[in-house]
């Protein structure tokens, strides 16, 4: 299908007013031919009633003296007519008493059988028909019909005429369409050029990027207007430039202080992380080792308070590089660049619990793991995350007589959503968002150990793989954690309701 809009501004101009003078032409010439169509029968009618008119006037003695000699030579007078094909004069009883017919021979016959004479004519005939004009005209004598004038008259003159002026008409408006189309070409480029000087102004500036070009002002109507207003925008474009280039290159000098900060404040993390595990684990190595010592070589000459006193001091010790150990590992997830893999993490889950198992080989826990269930992310990273959130669930489901946990996942609104639930101590919801804070713990040392940082730990190694993590409980009847990885991080609202209602027990695997 044609398509206008495809055409240039030109070509469009050329077809609006092209088709506008066609219309125009078409109109007019229609209306022409139309009116001469029209006045050439009209002169016809005026033209042969009145020759009939007086023919009849002349004939009305002679029929009223049976002359048919007369009434012959007036007949004979209409043959020099070159559109009269036929004529007859009837007397009052439609008997033909003269007649003329071009069309069957060249002198007169009152025989009717060889005239184009009708046998009864109407009266008063005025009538077009294919290729002729028939006319009748009573004779009248003394206000009496006497007699009647028929006349038959050819088209094909009239005919001729009407074709040369449709020719005639037809060739002026060519001529003219012809004119039109060459002047509108010619004038046509008082719009055109200012428009394809913009364009051209404006694929410049596009290819070269340089806003100081200006368009030329061609006129001072609309066009003109519409290139004061585009060199407008151009001066706009071209002050906002210099001042998004002043400032990215203030913002540029910016970052890179504020990278040379960030490296300083890296290297001095990275010196405060080595002082930690070198200079403050050498002084809890002593103060444990010479406290054991103290217990086995003296411990018989000591009392017993000393005793407990020396044994506090090995825990507290010992919890405190326990605590060391799990700082240094939360600035390591921070600062460890992520390697994404595909692996499988249901391996990595049942490694961490038989490790648990390994310690505590006396525990018998119900443990449930989802198979197949494949993971993006870094290893390293997931591995101390799963060791957390397991490590969790073990600790929290010691108290129970019947512990159970449970590993999975899955899938909803395009989701993926990863899982472990245990039926141990749970916790308060209302406290819930002090669960990933460092140092932050919902149950005392005494019921269960623990350094506060774990979770925490966790935290950072979800939020790093673009992910989130929540959980959802209830007091002494267990509690779920929840997290995503990457493009399958839900909106804040989908992540309320998940957290307000899901249970895994009843959602389907994703295999």
């Amino acid at each position: 299908m044609f398509r206008t809009q495809y055409l240039s501004i030109k070509k469009k101009l050329t077809m609006i007013i092209m088709t506008s003078t066609l219309l125009t032409v078409v109109l007019l010439s229609s209306v022409f031919i139309a009116y001469e169509y029209v006045s050439l029968r009209n002169n016809m009618v005026k033209e042969f009633s009145t020759t009939s008119k007086i023919i009849a006037n002349r004939s009305h003695a002679a029929i009223l003296f049976n002359d048919t000699v007369a009434l012959q030579e007036n007949v004979d007078s209409l043959s020099i007519h070159d559109d009269i094909e036929t004529t007859c004069i009837y007397s009052e009883s439609d008997d033909i008493l003269a007649s003329f017919d071009k069309t069957q021979q060249d002198s007169p016959q009152k025989n009717t059988s060889s005239t184009g004479c009708p046998d009864h004519p109407s009266r008063n005939l005025s009538h077009f028909n294919e290729g002729y004009y028939q006319l009748s005209q009573p004779i009248v004598l003394d206000g009496e019909t006497v007699g009647l004038l028929f006349v038959r008259v050819s088209l094909n003159n009239l005919n001729t005429h009407l074709s040369t002026y449709v020719i005639a008409t037809g060739v002026f408006s060519l001529l003219v369409i012809l004119a039109v189309f060459i002047i509108s070409s010619f004038l046509q480029n008082y719009i055109t050029t200012p428009l394809t000087l913009l364009k051209d102004t404006a694929r410049q500036v596009t290819n070269k990027k340089d806003y100081s070009l200006r368009a030329t002002k061609e006129s001072y109507d609309e066009i003109g207007d519409l290139v004061d207003a585009f060199n407008t925008m151009l001066s706009t474009i071209q002050e906002q430039n210099h001042v998004i280039t002043e400032n990215s290159e203030g913002l540029e000098l910016k970052v890179n202080e504020r990278t040379k900060e960030l490296a300083m404040a890296n290297k001095e993390l990275e010196a405060f992380s080595y002082s930690v595990s070198h200079d403050l684990r050498a002084p809890l190595r002593a103060i444990d080792g010479f406290s054991k010592a103290l217990l086995e070589d003296f411990g018989a000459e000591l009392e017993p308070t000393a005793h407990d006193y020396l044994k506090r001091v090995r825990a507290a010790s010992q919890k405190m590089g326990v605590l060391i150990s799990s700082l240094l590992q939360l600035s390591r997830v921070t600062r460890k660049q992520i390697k994404d893999t595909h692996f499988d993490l249901t391996d990595m889950v049942n490694h961490a619990f038989y490790q648990l198992q390994q310690q505590e080989p006396d525990r018998i826990i119900n443990i449930k793991v989802q198979p197949e269930m494949y993971i993006m992310g870094d290893p390293q990273l997931i591995e101390v995350a799963i060791d957390n959130l397991i490590g969790n669930a073990w600790k929290y489901t010691k108290y129970e007589k019947l512990p159970r946990i449970e590993v999975g996942y899955y899938v909803e609104n395009g989701h993926t959503i990863y899982f472990i639930k245990d039926n141990g101590a749970g916790f308060d919801e209302r406290y819930a968002t002090n669960l990933f804070t460092a140092f932050q713990r919902l149950h005392s040392p005494e019921q269960f150990d623990g350094t506060g940082i774990g979770l925490a730990t966790v935290y950072r190694i979800i939020h790093r793989h673009h992910g989130d993590i929540w959980a959802k409980s209830t007091l002494g009847e267990g509690a779920t954690f929840y997290f995503t990885l990457h493009d399958n991080r839900p909106p804040e609202d989908e992540v309320i309701s998940y957290r307000s209602g899901h249970n895994p027990d009843q959602s389907a695997p994703k295999k």
